[in-house]
């Protein structure tokens, strides 16, 4: 099997075209991208919605190919908003989201090889699964149930803890920061043992123990490009990074 993660958009349309070019040379099985489609230091909510025009239409030409997580900037047209909110166009956005919301997921999960990687927009840590997954047990079967019902479940999804400007003792799959997984492994090995997220800008397509963060494409206020515009493909055996 071959695999495309790729991490936020941002308005960044040029990934669309790099996913097809891609997509032509490897003929992947599945193109997971990890959510936050919407928002930019430099764009508008005019921009977001052409953003997600390009991105639902694409999941519609083949449903079962490409995955599209949500991220915390789809969830703040949806009620939790966050930082980087537009309020031109925000109720044509909520609308767009809602009409579209069985196009998004909350996670999906991949094997690897011998592994099994869990994919959210921004990783599950030990203490959000204690606390609102049930527990060690439980966990994959709650997440899917709440992925049956989003619209109802988006409460689940509002955490953020004081690393992400928060004052919960905990971050969501779409709010937890890479602080806060690299601290809490250092305690205790996590319970998903892999995963692969976004949501924290890195300059290249970074793993740290079994996580792999792959926000690349995210810029500095000015515009100015953080990351090195990377990709994660998993190809049969191993993964490579592709540009």
């Amino acid at each position: 099997m071959k695999y495309l993660f790729v991490g936020d958009v941002h308005n960044h349309t040029y990934i669309f075209n790099d996913v097809a070019r891609l997509d032509n040379k490897y003929n992947f099985d599945r193109i997971i991208f990890m959510g936050d489609y919407v928002d930019d230091w430099l764009t508008t909510n005019h921009q977001s919605l052409v953003t997600l025009d390009m991105l639902f239409d694409l999941k519609q030409t083949n449903p079962e190919k490409y995955t599209l997580l949500i991220g915390n900037h789809e969830l703040s047209y949806l009620g939790y908003e966050c930082s980087g909110h537009d309020s031109e166009l925000e109720d044509v956005m909520e609308m767009k989201l809602k009409e579209n919301i069985d196009l998004l997921d909350f996670f999906t999960i991949v094997q690897c090889g011998d592994d099994e990687f869990v994919c959210t927009h921004a990783g599950i840590t030990n203490e959000y699964i204690r606390n609102m997954l049930d527990g060690e047990l439980k966990w994959k079967e709650v997440l899917s149930d709440i992925n049956k019902d989003k619209l109802n479940n988006l409460y689940m999804l509002s955490m953020v803890s004081g690393a992400r400007g928060g004052n919960e003792p905990f971050s969501s799959f779409v709010w937890a920061d890479i602080r806060e997984h690299s601290y809490n492994n250092q305690f205790e090995p996590p319970i998903i043992k892999h995963q692969i997220m976004g949501h924290t800008p890195v300059t290249t397509c970074r793993k740290l123990d079994d996580f792999i963060f792959i926000d690349t494409h995210s810029t500095y206020r000015d515009g100015r490009e953080y990351g090195d515009k990377s990709y994660l493909m998993w190809n049969e055996d191993k993964f490579e990074i592709l540009e």
